[in-house]
């Protein structure tokens, strides 16, 4: 139960760090001048963009913190 716990605690904390990561991303793009083209001035291209350039990695840093809390709560034979 501890393990479940754990895990639930990571993804949840992974969730809030992602989520105002893609928000802080999105907001100092549109900041930015406007040196490049309309349709990039958007929230969905740039949530497209997050998702495609940025979210594998920290996909895998969700995956690497979940394995961490396997191999930390594994029973001692």
């Amino acid at each position: 139960m501890r393990r479940v716990k754990l895990i639930s605690a990571v993804v949840f904390l992974w969730l809030i760090f992602t989520s105002f990561y893609a928000y802080h991303y999105v907001v100092r793009i549109l900041a930015l001048p406007e040196e490049y083209d309309a349709y990039a001035r958007n929230w969905q291209f740039q949530l497209l963009a997050f998702s495609i350039v940025r979210l594998p990695y920290l996909l895998l840093l969700l995956v690497v913190a979940i394995s961490a809390v396997f191999l930390l709560t594994r029973k001692e034979s």
